[in-house]
């Protein structure tokens, strides 16, 4: 079969799946599930067809705006478009070349990328419309390059090092071709290929390596942990900051973990044991008194949009509201749980403000036992008074935020 009727039958499937998958983008926040299972059943497709689609579905939901625009101009625009977009790879970069053989290289940046876009199929296509425009007043940043470019590209696979034998994950890791980046200023975090399957290393196998993106991994290096501590993760979820503490308190420390998700804890559970962690234990109830005590508040997550798309389309303002409700009340039950002189941090994966600063700012004014403190370093985050929030162009990671406060 020629390339022009290989590219044109891709085409028809592609399109196919979209006119399944369009319907369920802004009401299912489930999505990612959907589009596996919809791939999964599809018996005509092969792991590289599945592959494919995967990225042309993701790709369509991420620039959904820009998809619908094309959409205008002619029935075969808005697949041109999502071609063009689609992260390169090598299924899609065969794709690609077969569809549109006179296309140029796609730039890295969003304004680039529009002025391409409408001279080849007219505009405008506007890098703000990339994100929901309520999101402005919650987070102006995200609207200005790098954050906006960074937020709308795949975001790039984060582990951490759990092990002295760095050379050894690191051939394992070369051996399978994978561009390894390294951190100089965070040595235990390596960034991969977001293709990378890790969990079929033998490095994870081992616990010598655990997924956690950088953006997580640096909300505990802005406070000061030490070994031989006792801290609490409230809400510990499948463990990644868990693990991440019990590493920096070392041997004679300890960290109960909990959530209200008991399969999730099961996983932890799990993590622990294959990283030889044995000083994590999961409580239903907290003890007395810690050291320290880490929640990691559940929250919009804006600060995954770039990993899961579909959620800039899903999430409303008033998801936001119940959200922050939900932190402060989070935050007022396990304060208590803080000693004297200890140390609560607060943290989400969410860049709204009034998740952040206007939910320490509110926990303060009800606590003032407790007092905002100064990370020991910034990270590259972006000050508030309170505490830092860390944008997804500043270090290519997830968006976080966290603040230290102080029991008096």
């Amino acid at each position: 079969m020629d390339a022009v009727r290989i590219a044109a039958n891709q085409q028809r499937t592609f399109e196919a799946l979209w006119a399944e998958v369009r319907p369920h983008v802004v009401a299912d926040s489930a999505l990612p599930r959907r589009l596996k299972a919809l791939l999964g059943r599809n018996r005509a497709l092969g792991a590289r067809d599945r592959r494919l689609y995967r990225e042309l579905l993701y790709t369509a939901i991420r620039f959904l705006p820009w998809a619908e625009t094309a959409r205008t101009r002619d029935a075969d625009a808005a697949a041109r478009l999502i071609a063009w977009l689609a992260p390169d790879d090598r299924d899609t970069a065969a794709y690609r070349a077969r569809l549109l053989p006179d296309w140029p290289a796609v730039p890295p940046e969003l304004t680039a990328k529009a002025a391409v876009l409408a001279a080849r199929l007219g505009g405008p296509f506007a890098p703000t419309a990339l994100l929901p425009a309520w999101f402005r007043d919650h987070c102006p940043a995200a609207f200005s390059s790098p954050h906006l470019d960074a937020l709308n590209e795949r975001a790039r696979l984060w582990v951490r090092l759990q092990c002295r034998e760095t050379s050894v994950v690191l051939d394992e890791f070369l051996g399978q071709r994978w561009t390894v980046r390294l951190e100089p200023d965070v040595p235990e975090a390596l960034s991969l290929p977001p293709s990378a399957e890790v969990a079929a290393t033998d490095a994870y196998r081992r616990g010598l390596v655990e997924i956690q993106d950088l953006g997580s991994q640096l909300v505990l290096h802005h406070a000061p942990v030490a070994p031989g501590q006792s801290w609490f993760d409230a809400c510990a979820g499948a463990g990644g900051k868990t693990l991440q503490l019990a590493r920096l308190v070392g041997e004679q420390g300890r960290v109960d973990a909990s959530d209200i998700r008991a399969g999730l804890l099961q996983e932890l559970r799990e993590r622990a044991v294959r990283a030889r962690l044995a000083n994590v234990r999961v409580v239903r109830e907290p003890g007395e008194a810690y050291d320290g005590v880490l929640v990691d508040a559940p929250c919009s997550g804006s600060g995954t949009w770039r990993r899961l798309p579909h959620m800039k389309w899903h999430t409303l303002p008033e998801m936001i509201d119940r959200f922050a409700a939900a932190q402060r009340s989070v935050l007022a039950q396990y304060a208590p749980r803080v000693r004297p002189g200890g140390l609560l941090v607060y943290a989400t994966c969410s860049l709204s403000r009034r998740e952040n600063h206007d939910v320490a700012a509110a926990f303060l004014e009800a606590h003032p036992d407790f007092a905002p403190e100064p990370p020991l370093r910034a990270w590259g985050g972006e000050a508030d008074g309170l505490g830092h929030t860390l944008l997804p162009g500043a270090r290519d990671s997830d968006g976080f935020y966290v603040a230290l406060l102080r029991r008096r």
